[in-house]
């Protein structure tokens, strides 16, 4: 099995943060305060910003964990993504999307990265695992509470995905939940998973009782799909420019930011009024500390796209840091407006959330991350306000 997933970053997409934040995890945390052990797995977890962002928020809906079991897996096939989930650090590019607060209360910038708490990091585990070949459920890969496994099957055939699905169902407890990308999987007929609908997206829940051994026979002989599969486009022969904003993505994901500037710049020259290079341009500025820059390139954004959402969140973040907050506000409330107008199953850019979670988002949010983050309450841990709102 391939590397596939390698996009990543710390709370990628927020509005399924949101739901497993509001309801999966404290409805988990409650069920389990009996027994008081918790089993999470990040499955496709590449270089373990997802894994880390679950211990972060049970971190943050379970601060006093004295007597609590709490197992959190990342695994992948990857070797090297793994060796990098286990040092820790990351760069500025892994937080492009996350509360500032939350990076600034768990991680410490040691030059050009920022190191994980080490509290943190010891409550998550790696290994290697492929989700095809590998038998499961069995030994640590079983009764787990909650399953994430994001923009993994949009990459494999639909027998693929019947097989991995129903493996990952079996390795749920009673009850357990199934986390997917948005609209990776539809259709769910098989008996032991039923979907659920909340407001941030679907996930998928078991209902059949668990029986595991280390015995079980393989279960790569599904007789049937238990899943319809969402496949991508066939590729397009040549780039053209949305394809050449894709490879500059991909290169500033791996921290490759001269080539993403370059391919930027190539896209302009082709495209002169395209908003999405200005954009990227703006965001590798701030990454290089650029900020006179990085304003420059917002300000070329929203002249070519007045309703880039992104662009006046963006610039609302640079007048936090300039402490023009009645600007940040102001920048904050045209991109809520904005994001209210707009039908409800939108898909906001580079977010990867629909207009109305954004807009729930928004609504909620904004107080708490334009904060001061130098007025610690009392009892706030690491000197940062307990919990932080995404």
């Amino acid at each position: 099995m391939p590397r596939l997933n390698g996009e990543t970053y710390f709370f990628r997409d927020l509005g399924q943060f949101d739901l497993l934040r509001l309801h999966i995890l404290p409805e988990l945390i409650k069920r389990r305060s009996g027994e008081k052990h918790l089993r999470l797995w990040s499955a496709g977890c590449a270089s373990g910003e997802e894994a880390y962002s679950l211990a972060i928020l049970v971190d943050m809906l379970l601060p006093e964990r004295s007597g609590w079991n709490i197992h959190i897996l990342g695994s992948d096939i990857d070797q090297t993504a793994l060796a990098k989930a286990r040092r820790g650090r990351y760069g500025s590019w892994s937080f492009r999307m996350s509360p500032p607060a939350m990076q600034q209360r768990y991680f410490r910038r040691t030059g050009d990265e920022w190191m994980l708490d080490e509290g943190i990091r010891s409550m998550v585990t790696f290994r290697a695992v492929d989700l095809i070949k590998d038998p499961f459920p069995a030994g640590e890969l079983c009764d787990i509470d909650l399953i994430l496994c994001r923009n993994v099957f949009i990459y494999f055939d639909a027998d693929t995905v019947a097989t991995v699905a129903e493996k990952l169902a079996a390795a749920l407890s009673r009850d357990g939940y199934l986390m997917t990308g948005h609209t990776e999987i539809i259709g769910l007929h098989g008996q032991n998973l039923r979907s659920r609908l909340f407001a941030d997206g679907v996930v998928y829940q078991r209902t059949a009782p668990a029986v595991f051994t280390e015995s079980l026979p393989p279960v790569c002989s599904v007789p049937q799909p238990v899943v319809a599969v969402r496949t991508l486009p066939p590729p397009a022969p040549a780039l053209d420019a949305e394809d050449m904003l894709s490879t500059a993505r991909k290169y500033a994901d791996r921290g490759e930011y001269e080539q993403a500037e370059q391919i930027c710049r190539q896209m302009l020259a082709v495209t002169p009024l395209a908003a999405q290079p200005h954009f990227l341009l703006a965001q590798l500025a701030q990454l290089k500390g650029n900020f006179e820059q990085a304003e420059e390139q917002l300000n070329k954004t929203l002249y070519l796209d007045t309703h880039c959402v992104a662009a006046y969140l963006e610039k609302a973040a640079l007048c936090e840091r300039a402490e023009k907050l009645s600007r940040a506000q102001s920048l904050r409330h045209t991109a809520l407006d904005i994001v209210r107008a707009l039908p409800g199953e939108t898909l906001i850019e580079p977010y990867e959330t629909t207009a109305s979670e954004m807009a729930q988002w928004l609504a909620q949010g904004s107080a708490a991350l334009s904060t001061p983050q130098n007025n610690p309450k009392k009892g706030s841990r690491h000197g940062f306000p307990v919990p932080v709102d995404f």
